[in-house]
């Protein structure tokens, strides 16, 4: 566990005056996506996701009962879209944004916490090693651990690109806008939930 930032007394007022919010980013297979449902549940906020929202941009409402929809090979068309119009990804981070500022949300979002200030939301990040990322997507979508690791690769690749030339952030080697920084690979579910809470409480207090 790696705590990034300082902890500004400002920030913490600010989050304690309003409806706080989490940004809650990560690579796939860290966990991210059950971390939010769980964050959520807890504290009373409104889970939304950013991958979701571009999911039904892009593949229709259908696309969102699919969890793997990302990694899969229909996905590629998608991030070709994504690299010839980037006003999906624009379109997704405006209505995100615009969550934000009402508060009350954990917003599970790869770009939330570059692009927003920080008294918005406590912004978390989870990694974890590609091996056991791969294990816990292979297991989701019954594929080879090696099919696993070249889908997240792909999907990784590509999203840097795009949003290195949107936005100007390197994705997942910037941790700068965090306030911690979790790696999930040795630790289950009931583990990074406890030690995030904790965390969000200590803030809270």
């Amino acid at each position: 566990m790696k705590f990034l930032g300082p902890y500004l007394m400002s920030e913490v007022i600010f989050m304690r005056r309003k409806k706080f919010n989490v940004c809650l980013s990560g690579l796939t297979g860290s966990g991210k996506s059950t971390l939010a449902r769980k964050l959520a549940e807890r504290y009373g906020l409104k889970r939304v996701s950013g991958g979701d929202i571009l999911k039904e941009l892009i593949g229709g409402k259908d696309s969102l009962y699919d969890p793997g929809w990302w990694e899969r090979d229909l996905a590629s068309e998608a991030m070709e879209r994504r690299l010839a119009n980037p006003e999906l990804d624009r379109e997704v981070d405006r209505r995100l944004m615009e969550l934000a500022k009402e508060g009350g949300y954990v917003l599970d979002s790869w770009t939330m916490a570059y692009l927003l200030g920080p008294g918005d939301c406590i912004k978390i990040f989870l990694k974890a090693d590609i091996e056991i990322r791969a294990l816990r997507v292979a297991r989701r979508d019954r594929i080879s651990i090696e099919e696993a690791i070249r889908r997240i690769k792909l999907k990784e690749e590509e999203t840097y690109k795009i949003y290195k030339r949107l936005y100007g952030f390197e994705l997942g080697k910037d941790f700068t806008p965090f306030h911690l920084v979790l790696d999930t690979t040795k630790l289950n579910v009931n583990d990074v939930f406890a030690i995030v809470s904790k965390f969000i409480d200590g803030w809270l207090d």
